[in-house]
């Protein structure tokens, strides 16, 4: 009678210690969703050595800054946001300048798989997310960037732009969903980094400004 007494008390014990470490597990989820973070990735032009490059945005596309293939522009600073929709889902947002510091959706374009920024009208009907974070243990929890919970579906691909008045090689980035324009791409993934100051997000209690209007963007 007493070893029964015994297990049953034992009972909302352990539901209490499964409640706490659930609690937990959310909170940790939510404070990743809030914290800025870099994105960089690492490129091997011509069989060198890989370079860790970062991710820049400019005129409504995302490139890799590789010292040998440079695409000057504003460096990715961005976090999570809860992208509105229909079927709400785990947006991406980042800074696309400093001055005034103006904010975008990050997204992949529905028929290139070409990886975008623009303000959310320009984004409906495109693949807008969800976006996330590879899970595991110490530092390789949340190290990698994922989209649909996958981080190995992203690609290189060498283009040709305009820049300073000539035509220049650039590497843009995409999502690969068998498109032709992925076919000659190089795989890689995007790793996230912290640590940097944010007019933003200077702790993981600071409620996020939406992207909108309010900076400068369309609903």
């Amino acid at each position: 009678m007493v070893i029964g007494l015994l297990t049953i008390a034992s009972i909302p014990s352990t539901i209490g210690v499964c409640e706490a470490l659930s609690a937990q597990k959310k909170q940790n989820a939510a404070d990743k969703e809030k914290a800025k973070f870099t994105a960089t990735t690492a490129l091997s032009l011509a069989g060198e050595h890989p370079v860790e490059c970062p991710l820049v945005l400019i005129a409504g596309r995302l490139f890799i800054n590789h010292p040998d293939a440079p695409m000057p522009a504003h460096t990715f600073s961005g976090y999570y946001f809860n992208y509105p929709g229909e079927t709400e889902c785990l947006g991406l947002v980042s800074t696309i300048s400093n001055d005034p510091p103006m904010l975008n959706w990050i997204f992949f374009d529905k028929d290139t798989g070409r990886m975008q920024h623009a303000g959310r009208k320009d984004t409906i009907g495109h693949c807008v997310g969800p976006w996330g974070w590879t899970e595991g243990k110490g530092e390789d929890d949340g190290k990698w960037l994922t989209y649909e919970k996958s981080a190995t579906d992203f690609v290189a691909v060498e283009e040709e732009v305009m820049l300073g008045g000539k035509v220049t090689g650039v590497w843009g980035v995409y999502l690969n969903r068998g498109q032709d324009e992925v076919a000659n791409g190089v795989p890689i993934l995007i790793r996230r980094s912290f640590g940097m100051d944010s007019k933003f997000v200077r702790d993981s209690q600071r409620t996020q400004p939406r992207p909108g209007q309010d900076r400068g963007e369309s609903k």
